[in-house]
């Protein structure tokens, strides 16, 4: 648990977006193995993905550049780092119309198989939504797979209630996902407080 306190969390900037795809790349491959067809997993590009994210990046420091104090850019990407080393990230944005009746979405939150299971995704969380409410959101929704439990048992533990279950297509694979949400995004984080509280180190 000592390893937490060496974590620090900020925005992420395009110069970011190869240690991103690193991450999101290698979580894929660990947590949806099962899940997802195996020559899937074992055919994705890091360097496709690190575009993909370059691209995001790039528009959102564009926008930064335009903003004062407050954020303006309805999509927010943070890193998590460890002595310099970005081992994990979340982002989330501002819907240009409600989904599910939400208004906010959290669209992403990954850490290298190392460092779960140790907080870390709580403060990502934390980080990400109290920046979507200085954007004015009340609410948020995320997209989990059916069959990844323990991602559901993290959102269930964070006071999420399940929303609803549907099929989807992603990259040509027929999926399940399972939509959580907060109406009070207050709740959330009094969880978030609640479960760090838990767990802390006396």
């Amino acid at each position: 648990m000592s390893q937490i306190k060496e974590i620090h969390l900020r925005r992420a900037t395009p110069a970011d977006a190869q240690a991103i795809a690193e991450v999101r790349v290698e979580a894929w491959r660990t947590t949806y193995r099962g899940m997802i067809p195996d020559a899937y997993l074992d055919n994705m590009q890091v360097a496709e993905s690190a575009e993909q994210w370059q691209t995001i990046l790039m528009a959102l420091a564009d926008q930064d550049a335009d903003a004062d104090v407050k954020p303006t850019a309805k999509v927010c990407v943070f890193v998590a780092e460890s002595e310099g080393r970005v081992i994990g990230f979340v982002s989330g944005a501002m819907l240009a119309a409600p989904k599910c009746g939400m208004r906010a979405e959290l669209t992403a939150v990954y850490l290298l198989p190392a460092w779960q299971r140790c907080g870390i995704g709580r403060r990502m969380v934390q980080k990400l939504v109290r920046t979507l409410q200085a954007l004015g959101a009340t609410d948020l929704l995320v997209w989990v797979l059916a069959e990844n439990y323990s991602a559901r048992h993290f959102y269930e533990r964070l006071s999420g209630v399940k929303l609803t279950e549907q099929a989807f297509n992603w990259d040509h694979l027929d999926l399940m996902e399972v939509g959580y949400g907060w109406k009070d995004l207050s709740v959330l984080l009094a969880s978030v407080d609640a479960h760090s509280q838990s767990h802390a180190v006396h």
